[in-house]
């Protein structure tokens, strides 16, 4: 008989690395995202509806010893609350996607529907955020909870690049009940993004955004 719990253990692995600042800049803007690891790559664009709401496609593949699965589907992002001082900004998101994966070996399709909620603080110099996806299946639980904090090496305007040291951690149930950590490199230069880092465990991660 065919098991789900490698089907949603896909859709967790999916969005291990997904929850960075969201992905949202101003009312008509275009996102472009490249995300990959050893295991798993990602390509996502999506474009902003208004001011905090986006819409967008997603595309992945996870490939290893074990499976070969092509995955998509469509995603909703809205910026639930946003709280500003003089200093920072404190934004709550929700993060929906709906799609389908399709398991190559096994031969099997299977649709699926994850919500997100992400709260993260951020100054000039400090960042830290909380996410937590709730991914249930029949009589299992692959919830992931993560944790990202870091700070600014210095101060710059926009014009110029900005580098950050980030260490992030991340829980996942049901999926070897393991938490990763995983020092990053984060540098940002008016719209475009990238992160570089290796985990603990020595497996590389790559991830490259730019808004236009």
């Amino acid at each position: 008989m065919f098991s789900v719990k490698p089907i949603f253990s896909f859709i967790l692995l999916s969005a291990a690395i997904n929850c960075i600042a969201a992905p949202m800049t101003f009312k008509d803007s275009t996102m472009a995202m490249a995300e990959g690891n050893n295991d798993f790559k990602r390509l996502e664009l999506s474009y902003a509806i208004t001011g905090k709401e986006s819409i967008g496609l997603r595309f992945f593949n996870i490939e290893d010893k074990q499976y070969k699965v092509d995955g998509g589907g469509v995603f909703y992002l809205n910026r639930l609350k946003r709280i500003n001082t003089i200093n920072s900004q404190t934004n709550l998101w929700l993060y929906l996607e709906l799609g389908n994966l399709d398991n190559r070996r096994s031969k099997n399709r299977q649709a699926y529907l994850s919500p997100t909620f992400q709260l993260d603080y951020e100054t000039k110099r400090i960042y830290s955020s909380l996410s937590h996806q709730i991914l249930r299946g029949p009589h299992e639980n692959f919830d992931r909870t993560q944790i990202k904090g870091g700070f600014s090496f210095y101060e710059t305007s926009y014009e110029e690049t900005q580098p950050w040291f980030i260490l992030e951690v991340m829980n996942m149930n049901s999926l070897n009940n393991n938490t990763t950590f995983i020092p990053t490199l984060r540098l940002i230069n008016k719209t475009l993004f990238l992160e570089a880092g290796v985990s603990t465990k020595g497996d590389p991660k790559l991830h490259l955004m730019y808004t236009f």
